[in-house]
């Protein structure tokens, strides 16, 4: 006598194929959800560094001085340290802008860096 349909051995093997396959599903969503939160706070954080930058150049004191601050931004406190290095031209500044959240500021979340020329050298 021949009955259709599936044995249990079959069934359980379908269950740990689709119960394999729903696990790499859920891995690779989770790693996307963290990725796209790294990639959003790293975009924010770019924003703050490049506000402070401009700042920076449209700045009339020379020597420029290093300096931190928290910032408010995208429902977010953030914390930018800014770090003059002397250059060997006495009408230069490197800064360089590092950005972290608040809350973690050991961990910078992005940095920039750019050359400032003092605002009254002749050229």
């Amino acid at each position: 006598m021949k009955t259709k349909g599936f044995t249990l051995i079959e069934l359980l093997i379908a269950m740990a194929v689709f119960a394999t396959a729903g696990a790499a599903v859920m891995k690779t969503a989770s790693e996307h959800m963290n990725s796209i939160s790294h990639l959003e706070n790293m975009t924010f954080a770019s924003y703050v560094a490049e506000n402070q930058l401009n700042a920076v150049f449209l700045e009339k004191t020379w020597p420029l001085k290093s300096q931190q601050k928290t910032v408010e931004f995208a429902n977010r406190s953030w914390l930018w340290q800014q770090e003059i290095q002397k250059t060997s031209d006495a009408n230069f500044s490197a800064v360089v802008v590092k950005v972290s959240l608040a809350d973690n500021p050991e961990k910078v979340v992005y940095q920039l860096q750019t050359f400032v020329g003092k605002p009254d050298a002749e050229r």
